[in-house]
C-alpha cells in the first residue's frame, strides 16, 4: 500500500510509484526559500524517491560542490547516481524524474 503524500494543499495517494526505490539516493541542490526546488521536492516525494536535500548558501561548501558539478550556482539541480544524469531546471528535473521513476516509464 503506498504511504500518505502530501500534494499541492491536500493529501492524496499516489498510485503511479514504483514499488522498490532505487539502490542510491538522488541528491538535490537547493536553497532555502527557493519556489522551483520546492516543486522538486514535491515531485521526489510523490514518486516516493529518497533523496539528499543540499541547502545551499553564500559561500558555503555545498555551494562549491554545486559550482564544481554543475558549474554555477543555478537550483534546483538533481544528481541521480543510478543513471549518471546531472540535470538543473525544475521543468526538466521533473520531467526526468517521471519518465524515469514512475510505474509508467517501465
Amino acid at each position: 500500500m503506498p504511504t500518505l503524500l502530501r500534494a499541492g494543499r491536500g493529501m492524496t495517494f499516489w498510485e503511479r510509484s514504483r514499488k522498490e526505490p532505487p539502490p542510491k539516493k538522488l541528491e538535490l541542490f537547493s536553497y532555502e526559500n527557493n519556489p522551483y526546488a520546492r516543486i522538486v521536492r514535491e515531485a521526489l516525494c510523490e514518486l516516493e524517491l529518497p533523496y539528499i536535500l543540499n541547502n545551499i548558501g553564500e559561500g558555503s561548501t555545498r555551494e562549491r560542490s554545486l559550482i564544481k558539478l554543475s558549474g554555477g550556482k543555478e537550483v534546483p539541480y538533481l544528481v541521480d547516481p543510478n543513471t549518471g544524469t546531472q540535470i538543473g531546471d525544475y521543468k526538466k528535473i521533473i520531467s526526468y524524474l517521471f519518465q524515469t521513476y514512475s510505474l509508467d516509464a517501465l
